[in-house]
């Protein structure tokens, strides 16, 4: 069972420095898409794929709204929860080498922002055939292409990564962003003429999904100066993956032996991936070598492998505004791809609705949605309240805002706790949580925050 052969992690300690628009005070695992929270998206995944435990890592000051919260979600899997101090600098890498004392199998690794209807079986699968060091999980990127982020219009520019993979063994030879690079992109020329042919992509994005050995946690746990896996782990090994060990020397058979290279440094990653005698004669015999490389105890000791999601899969990651105000346009729109008929709702049952003009809607717990208004297209977070004669469309209404009577909302995003008062005509507007909107206000384009409720000044 898949359950047995690997364990699952979470990392949910980020701070959400790209959703200072969205966010306030509020944990980012816990912005609602749709009617649940962001983290139930990728535990309900791992549930999915018969996964009955998982370790979330989260900062300490939100470890208790985190985990009440999840005790209300429709979730059967058991969750451990290690918080990591909040003054604490930490990096995803940083996280795993937290939890190391915790981690007694290869695992799965993934971000609390992931919301996607992959199935995970083909990149557990490909780490399984080719007993690869990492896998990584690619989804295709344009999902927020086609749709306006509320505010002040600017040219969004989104990120994007340098992706090197082999056309025919789905290798993973090269990771980069575009931002390491001014205009010439530079590949050496010794990574080609191992591996023949490279295709390298622009328009995919790295799902922060990863299957990965048992021994890295070693190597991290060693390793301090890697803090991140994503900008600095990750380079590193798919390099190395084709790198000679240095100053290594090869053991003298031993049929027995547990490590099958002497190496002079424990630095070396590939005291941590070295294979037993008895795997290389076996690796040596076997007809299926995927490896390019043919000199014996070289790069092939590390092995770094991609899979691309299908075309027609869904997969975001919600990191920056326009994802999340993207996946919550079409979160109705899509909610059947990812779940079977009745078996989530997007409506809550604690919600209480007496609107009767709604269409494609989403409506957390405990939300309240009075009668005479006009409700389309949009999500509606716990707790809001929507009174009377409010006309509200292509918006997201987060949780514990209150829209007065007589407004009219189109393609807005009107934040926790804020407040919008009657008579209010807001179009493409972003209010900032707790601002209140004042009365008859009439904005367009606009993005009302409480400027310096995104700044903390420490005054001795």
């Amino acid at each position: 069972m898949v359950t047995q052969e690997f364990q699952a992690i979470i990392l949910a300690a980020g701070q959400g420095t790209r959703l200072p628009e969205v966010l306030a005070d509020s944990p980012k695992c816990l912005l609602p898409i749709g009617p649940y929270p962001l983290i139930w998206y990728p535990l309900n995944m791992l549930q999915q794929h018969n996964f009955q435990e998982v370790i979330i890592v989260v900062l300490e000051s939100e470890r208790t709204e985190i985990q009440q919260t999840l005790e209300r979600a429709p979730l059967k899997i058991k969750m451990d929860f290690v918080a990591i101090d909040s003054d604490s600098d930490f990096g995803t890498a940083d996280s795993l080498r937290l939890i190391h004392d915790k981690i007694k199998s290869d695992f799965l690794v993934l971000s609390c922002d992931i919301v996607s209807n992959v199935s995970l079986f083909p990149l557990i699968n490909k780490f399984r055939q080719h007993d690869a060091a990492m896998a990584a999980l690619l989804f295709k990127s344009g999902f927020e292409s086609d749709v306006t982020l509320p505010g002040p219009k600017t040219k969004h520019k989104p990120e994007r990564d340098l992706i090197g993979i082999h056309p025919e063994s789905d290798r993973l030879l090269f990771l980069a962003s575009t931002s390491d690079f001014e205009e010439v992109m530079s590949v050496n020329a010794h990574l080609l003429r191992k591996n023949g042919k490279m295709t390298i992509f622009s328009r995919l994005v790295d799902s922060h999904i990863y299957v990965m050995k048992k021994w890295i946690i070693d190597f991290l746990l060693k390793k301090e100066n890697f803090s991140t896996l994503k900008g600095e782990f990750l380079p590193y090994i798919i390099k190395k993956q084709m790198s000679k060990k240095s100053g290594s020397s090869v053991a003298a058979p031993d049929m027995h032996s547990e490590v099958g290279v002497n190496l002079k440094s424990e630095n070396d990653i590939f005291h941590y991936a070295s294979n037993s005698q008895l795997e290389q004669r076996i690796q040596k015999a076997t007809l299926f070598n995927d490896s390019r490389v043919k000199e014996p105890y070289n790069g092939d000791l590390i092995r770094c492998y991609a899979v691309i999601a299908p075309k027609d899969s869904i997969g975001v990651r919600v990191n920056t505004t326009l994802s999340f105000f993207a996946i919550n346009r079409k979160i109705s729109n899509v909610w059947s791809q990812f779940f079977k008929e009745q078996e989530h709702a997007l409506i809550s049952s604690h919600a209480v609705i007496n609107s009767t003009q709604t269409k494609e809607i989403s409506v957390g717990d405990s939300a309240k949605l009075s009668e005479k208004t006009s409700l389309n297209f949009s999500v509606f977070g716990a707790n809001c309240t929507i009174n009377p004669k409010n006309i509200i469309n292509k918006s997201i209404i987060m949780t514990s805002a209150i829209i007065e009577e007589g407004c009219n909302i189109e393609n807005c995003i009107v934040g926790s706790r804020a407040v919008v008062k009657r008579g209010s005509v807001l179009k493409n507007c972003l209010i900032g949580p707790s601002y209140a909107v004042e009365e008859g206000t009439k904005k367009e384009n606009q993005h009302l925050t409480n400027a310096d409720g995104f700044m903390e000044i420490d005054i001795q």
